[in-house]
């Protein structure tokens, strides 16, 4: 598999959402199925976050971190543990549960 980065929901409501993505994936910069699309290259999936304005990239982060860590199964998880640490140090976490995780798997990157 030619995609680099982690994947990224390829449904939305949002038509401009869902026009950018065709239009990126016409010009061969992602591929994208019915479920999920990758870009085929990191360094197009950091161009494409820092279109997002400021004050959501915190928020969106931490809602992709949250999702990946439901998501993933745990050797998915520990593979790809850097990433999803990074995304869920953004979130606004709403409990001494969610504060413990956390600390818990930024520990486990530390150390790893």
């Amino acid at each position: 598999d030619a995609t680099m980065g982690m994947p990224f929901s390829s449904r939305s409501s949002d038509s401009s959402f869902a026009s950018s993505i065709e239009e990126l994936e016409e010009e061969g910069l992602c591929e994208v199925d019915t479920e999920e699309g990758h870009f085929v290259h990191d360094q197009i999936q950091s161009a494409a976050f820092k279109l997002i304005s400021p004050d959501r990239r915190d928020s969106l982060q931490g809602r992709i971190g949250n999702i990946l860590l439901r998501r993933l199964s745990p050797e998915d998880l520990d593979a790809n543990l850097f990433e999803v640490v990074g995304l869920l140090n953004c979130a606004a976490l709403n409990t001494v549960e969610e504060r413990d995780v956390l600390a818990r798997m930024n520990l486990k990157a530390g150390i790893k």
